[in-house]
């Protein structure tokens, strides 16, 4: 028998757009009439299901229609067509401070948005103390609402949707504000929670936290459900995508049709078809075991070792590995010439793998990786971009600060000696 506690049918949800007053009131008293009205279609046909105790994501890129499956599934919205049924309290934190009164105080807003939930006030009462535990807002607490930071707000609202017992917790990336420890002890709550047998439906562009919460995914673009399944395949398309959709180029027959291309496992971090003026096909990240992996403690030791086809300027060809942190910043790069190799193209095959090998010195979070292969130029030190990935990941760098002592501390651990002077 299924346990199904969120059910999803064909859901689709169209939004009128008109060019004019004139139109938009012509629209709605006369239905049929279309002239200067277009159609926006936020979703069409989404159709999924989450059993009981099941933690799932919802990702996509902005403009996926993340955010109006959620208000359709809290029933704020209503579908165009299709049809949804949850079973269960559900707690949703969307907007963040929406269902908050700016006007009456955070305790008041306890009262109210527990009387929402279903609670009586006696149930609220006897768990007020807690929440104002796990909120840790002190004196705030009886201000208005209208007084607070976004993280003051979002530590209040977390407290209240998750300690008044919900059977469903929809979160969308509200998490994302606040500060870092605070974050952490509300994932950890989350945590607890989903072994009680809590249904968690989360959204997050933080595809390393997707990928340790959430059991399965599905994975919106452009309104449209692209995949519904583990949550590694979902992340592994949400990267692919680049920023754009795109379709995925059809297999080619090789340049050399004798050549013998290596099998590569399924979960490599990046890779595509082999195919003619296109020299990269694959990049795997290698723990010190030699499996491939995606998440690796601070000061590790990786190989990424990628896959490319040769060329013929074998001395003049170079990689170029980059990595970038979730701020989007550019923390390392480095080439096969910078370190000393003046030629990375096999002469015995037709496929050549070059390997970088790095200390992970950085502090613990969520990199992204880009391999370029360029030719180098004769005129100048830039060369010629032959080829180049796009950016790939995420590869999570993990270390329990509070409960170990870190080599370092700071964004990177730099070769630092001490002397008695």
């Amino acid at each position: 028998m299924s346990t199904a506690v969120i059910s999803v049918r064909g859901i689709s949800k169209c939004y009128p757009i008109f060019d004019s007053a004139r139109s938009r009131v012509l629209h709605a008293l006369w239905p049929k009439y279309e002239r200067g009205v277009r159609q926006h279609w936020a979703l069409r046909n989404i159709d999924f299901e989450v059993q009981q105790g099941e933690s799932v994501a919802i990702i996509g890129r902005n403009g996926g229609g993340k955010s109006t499956l959620l208000e359709i599934l809290t029933g704020t919205l209503q579908p165009t067509t299709g049809t949804v049924s949850v079973h269960g309290r559900v707690s949703a934190l969307l907007e963040l401070g929406s269902g908050f009164n700016p006007e009456y105080t955070g305790r008041d807003n306890v009262l109210l948005n527990g009387l929402l939930l279903g609670l009586s006030r006696e149930e609220i009462l006897a768990r007020f103390s807690e929440i104002e535990e796990f909120a840790e807002i002190g004196d705030a607490i009886d201000r208005p609402v209208k007084s607070y930071s976004s993280g003051m707000m979002m530590r209040l609202a977390f407290s209240v949707q998750v300690l008044c017992d919900p059977d469903i917790l929809i979160v969308d990336e509200a998490l994302s504000v606040g500060d870092f420890f605070f974050q952490q002890k509300c994932f950890n709550r989350l945590r607890e929670m989903r072994e009680k047998g809590l249904t968690l439906l989360f959204v997050s562009h933080d595809m390393g936290t997707v990928r340790d919460l959430c059991q399965k995914a599905v994975y919106l673009r452009h309104g449209e459900q692209v995949y519904a399944g583990e949550t590694q395949g979902a992340i592994r398309r949400y990267f692919a995508e680049g920023g754009e959709p795109r379709e995925v180029p059809p297999p080619v027959q090789p340049p050399n049709p004798e050549a013998v291309f290596p099998q590569l496992p399924p979960d490599t971090a990046w890779s595509r078809p082999v195919a003619a003026g296109k020299p990269l096909f694959a990049v795997r990240i290698l723990d010190s075991n030699g499996c491939d992996t995606v998440a690796v403690h601070l000061g590790d030791t990786i190989r990424v070792r990628i896959y490319f086809q040769g060329g013929e300027e074998v001395e003049r060809l170079r990689l170029v590995l980059a990595v970038k942190n979730r701020y989007d910043q550019i923390v390392n790069s480095t080439s096969s010439r910078r370190l000393g190799f003046m030629q990375i193209v096999s002469t015995e095959r037709d496929w050549s793998a070059f390997d970088f090998e790095m200390d992970l010195r950085l502090e613990a979070g969520q990199y992204s990786l880009r391999v370029g292969f360029s030719s180098e130029s004769l005129v100048s030190n830039r060369g010629v971009e032959l080829d180049t990935t796009d950016w790939f990941g995420p590869l999570e760098v993990r270390w329990d600060y509070e409960n170990e002592s870190a080599p370092f501390l700071g964004m990177f651990g730099l070769p630092v000696r001490g002397s008695l002077a």
